[in-house]
């Protein structure tokens, strides 16, 4: 039987590897990489005493027995999951980490880029992030135009169906009674360059995947990416109108309304039930709050509290306005 998303919790989410890998060996792969390009890094053991690494996770939610990296001190009390993972960090940092398993190193960040593309090439990341409970497999019932393209490693569930053109890349997760309209991609990598200290520009893998909840309506021509650490996700009964783009791990939440070319902000987040009129951008990494309105055109540069209703470029707040149906 097809399984559905199964959320342990975004704080534990991270990208399971095909096989375990020693923490030595991914010490002497860091080692290795560094090596190439003339610069050293220092291994410092923690208190965990951690054997293996399952996979790769966002630092600042990091899950045990993972390999992270950190570029800021902790906000809070170190979480013992970082105490339990393999954390690239920089040297000034390390009086901050104090029992935390590091390798410490000038640019964390160009290092833990260079290991993510060697992990991709072996041992490799499962096709699902660790918060799916499933295994990638196309339900029977499910109604799959044949001038769509869907690679290995998709999970699609029953009475969903897939229109012409569509491309739904690895990694994807489509739950049951889903219509994803003609040309629609999913799952393509989103844009994050870095320029390392070294001067090289790299390109920051996307090695998690994309959630579609069940009964959820994606309109043609839309873009979907991937996210790089964490998953992006639209949940249950949203509707999305044609010509949308989603940045990477967006968050939408259940019964959202967003018509046709609206642009949301990699790591923005949109609370349930909330409505976005014709052609809303919303800028990156903000939280918008449940049962918003985002009229026509609207810009919105700031975080949104649960309820309001805003128009305009800045957006500001107005009057309750209706930006989509009653649902």
């Amino acid at each position: 039987m097809f399984g559905h998303p199964s959320v342990v919790g975004t704080m534990m989410e991270y990208i399971k590897l095909t096989q375990r890998l020693s923490v030595a060996s991914i010490v002497d792969l860091c080692r290795d990489i560094l090596a190439g390009i003339g610069t050293a890094v220092q291994y410092i053991d923690g208190e965990s005493n951690i054997s293996e690494i399952a996979g790769v996770a966002d630092g600042r939610c990091v899950a045990a027995n993972t390999v992270c990296f950190l570029e800021k001190v902790p906000r809070q009390t170190l979480p013992v999951a970082l105490k339990n993972a393999l954390v690239i960090t920089r040297p000034d940092l390390v009086s901050s980490l104090t029992g935390c398993n590091l390798l410490v190193t000038a640019d964390p960040r160009a290092l833990f880029i260079d290991l993510l593309d060697r992990l991709i090439v072996y041992p490799g990341f499962n096709s699902f992030s660790s918060i799916i409970d499933a295994v990638p497999m196309i339900d029977p019932e499910a109604e799959i135009h044949p001038c769509a393209i869907i690679e290995d490693g998709v999970g699609i569930g029953a009475g969903t169906r897939i229109a012409a053109g569509c491309v739904i890349k690895r990694g994807t997760f489509i739950g049951k009674d889903v219509t994803i309209r003609e040309n629609t991609v999913v799952g393509c990598d989103g844009i994050a360059l870095y320029k390392a200290l070294d001067g090289r520009v790299l390109r920051f893998p996307h090695v998690a995947g994309v959630i579609i909840e069940d009964q959820v309506e994606i309109g043609a021509n839309c873009v979907l990416p991937r996210g790089a650490m964490k998953c992006s996700r639209v949940g249950s009964q949203s509707v999305i109108g044609n010509l949308c783009n989603l940045g990477h791990a967006v968050q939408i939440g259940r019964k959202v309304w967003m018509s046709v070319g609206c642009l949301i902000g990699g790591n923005s987040v949109i609370g349930d039930g909330s409505s976005l009129g014709l052609g809303v951008n919303v800028r990156d990494n903000l939280q918008i709050g449940q049962n918003c309105s985002l009229g026509m055109g609207s810009v919105v540069v700031k975080n949104l509290p649960d309820g309001d209703s805003v128009f305009g470029n800045p957006a500001k707040r107005m009057p309750r306005i209706k930006a989509g149906p009653e649902r």
